[in-house]
C-alpha cells in the first residue's frame, strides 16, 4: 500500500519535529520528562512476527512524560482542550485524573503517581489504544519510554533504566528480552470527550499544557490519519478491511488472543444510547451514548455480590433492573437504593482501531449491533 502524499508528508514533518527535540530535557517542578541515557534500548529475542517490527524514530524522541503538572479543569493551564477533545480518564483512591489525547500524540506515555500509586497511562495515535498499566512487575517499578520500534503500527514500549524492551503495548504481556512472560498489569481506563469526563468529575486533576516541551498540543500531527474513511496506515501490514480499518471498538482482552470486542458502528444501530449486558470470565455491562463524542465503557455489573443487569433510563442515564437504582456512563449510582455505588471498572477493557484489535485479537468474537 502507498502512503498519500498529505499523510507522508504530515508523517515526515512530525518526525523532522521530533528529532530536532531529542535534546529538550528538562528537570524540574518534580518531574522528570526525557533522561539523558540515549543509548539505544536493547531489543534482543522478541518473541513477535519481525517482518512487522520496525525503527520509527530514535529511541525517546517521542519523550514520556513523569509526574507532570496536573491542573484544576478550569485552569488557564488546561486551556489547549475543547470540550470535545477525547481524554482518557482514571479514578485512584477517589481521585480522578485525565490524561488527554492531546498530550499523548505528542508524549504517547506519561509515568505518574497518584498519592502512592504509580501509573503508567499510553496511547498510540497510529493504533488508536489507550491503556493504563501498573508499571511494577515483582516489585521492581519500570519507568516507561517510547523505543522507537513499532509492532503493527503499533507503540513498542521499553524500560528506561534497564534500556530493555518489553514489548507492543497492545500485546499486553511482555514479549522481549527478559520480560518475556511476564506482564505489568492492566489498570481501568474510560475515554471520552473532556466536557463528558468533566461533568462526571468536576473535581478532576488533568495534565497541564505547560509541559517544558514546545508542542503545540492543540494540533494533531498525522493529518487525517485518524478520521473513519482513512484507509491508510503509517506502515503497510496486512489488515481486516471488512470495516473501516479506523473505526473505534471498546476491546475486552482475552489473554489468549479472544476477547470481546464491540464496534462503535455496531452500538451505534442499538439507538442513541445503550446497554449490553454479557459475561466473559465475569459479568460486565458495556454502557453506550453516541452524543458529545460517542462513548463506550464496560464495567463489572456484580454489586455487594450480586449481578445486576441494565436497562437504558432517561436523561441519558441507566438503570439496573433489580434495584431500580440510576446510574451514570461512569458506572456511578446517583439514585435509588444503591445511590453512591460504584461499578468497578473492567481493567482490561480499551478502545482502539478496527484493525488494531483484529490483529492483535484475531480470535476475538465481535459484537452485533443489528
Amino acid at each position: 500500500m502507498i502512503r498519500s502524499r498529505s499523510l507522508a508528508i504530515a508523517t515526515a514533518s512530525l518526525v523532522s519535529l521530533l528529532g530536532a527535540c531529542t535534546d529538550e530535557a528538562i528537570v524540574g517542578n518534580n518531574r522528570v520528562i526525557v533522561q539523558d541515557d540515549h543509548r539505544e534500548p536493547h531489543s534482543g529475542d522478541c518473541l513477535v512476527d519481525k517482518s512487522l517490527l520496525v525503527s520509527s524514530v530514535a529511541p525517546d524522541a517521542i519523550p514520556a512524560l513523569t509526574l507532570p503538572n496536573m491542573v484544576s479543569a478550569d485552569h488557564p493551564d488546561a486551556d489547549y482542550l475543547d470540550p470535545d477533545s477525547r481524554v482518557l480518564g482514571i479514578v485512584v483512591s477517589g481521585e480522578a485524573r485525565a490524561y488527554p489525547h492531546n498530550i499523548l500524540w505528542w508524549h504517547e506515555i506519561v509515568n505518574d503517581r497518584i498519592g502512592d500509586r504509580w501509573v503508567s497511562v499510553t496511547f498510540c495515535p497510529l493504533t488508536g489504544s489507550g491503556l493504563a498499566f501498573d508499571p511494577h512487575i515483582d516489585g521492581t517499578r519500570l519507568q516507561l519510554g517510547v523505543s522507537g520500534l513499532l509492532f503493527a503500527n503499533n507503540l513498542v514500549l521499553y524500560d528506561r533504566v534497564s534500556r530493555d524492551v518489553y514489548g507492543p503495548q497492545l500485546s499486553v504481556q511482555g514479549k522481549c528480552q527478559g520480560f518475556q512472560g511476564r506482564s505489568m498489569p492492566l489498570r481501568g481506563v474510560q475515554e471520552m470527550a473532556w466536557g463528558r469526563w468533566v461533568a462526571l468529575h468536576p473535581d478532576t486533576k488533568v495534565v497541564a499544557g505547560d509541559t517544558g516541551f514546545d508542542r503545540p498540543y492543540r494540533v494533531y500531527p498525522y493529518g487525517s490519519y485518524d478520521q473513519l474513511g482513512n484507509d491508510e496506515l503509517l506502515v503497510p501490514m496486512a489488515a481486516d478491511r471488512t470495516r473501516p480499518i479506523k473505526e473505534r471498538i471498546l476491546a475486552i482482552r482475552g489473554d489468549d488472543g479472544s476477547g470481546r470486542g464491540y464496534p462503535f458502528g455496531e452500538l451505534r444501530l442499538l439507538g442513541p444510547q445503550a446497554t449490553v449486558n454479557e459475561i466473559f470470565d465475569e459479568p460486565y455491562v458495556v454502557f453506550y451514548d453516541s452524543e458529545d463524542g460517542e462513548t463506550a465503557i464496560a464495567h463489572s455489573s456484580t454489586v455487594n455480590g450480586a449481578r445486576l443487569f441494565f436497562e437504558v433510563a432517561p436523561n441519558r442515564l441507566f438503570r439496573d433492573t433489580e434495584t431500580g437504582s440510576l446510574w451514570t456512563i461512569g458506572g456511578e449510582a446517583v439514585s435509588g437504593p444503591l445511590d453512591g455505588s460504584q461499578l468497578a471498572p473492567m481493567d482490561d477493557a480499551y478502545v482502539l482501531f478496527w484493525f488494531a484489535w483484529r490483529h492483535f485479537q484475531p480470535d476475538g468474537r465481535m459484537f452485533h449491533g443489528g
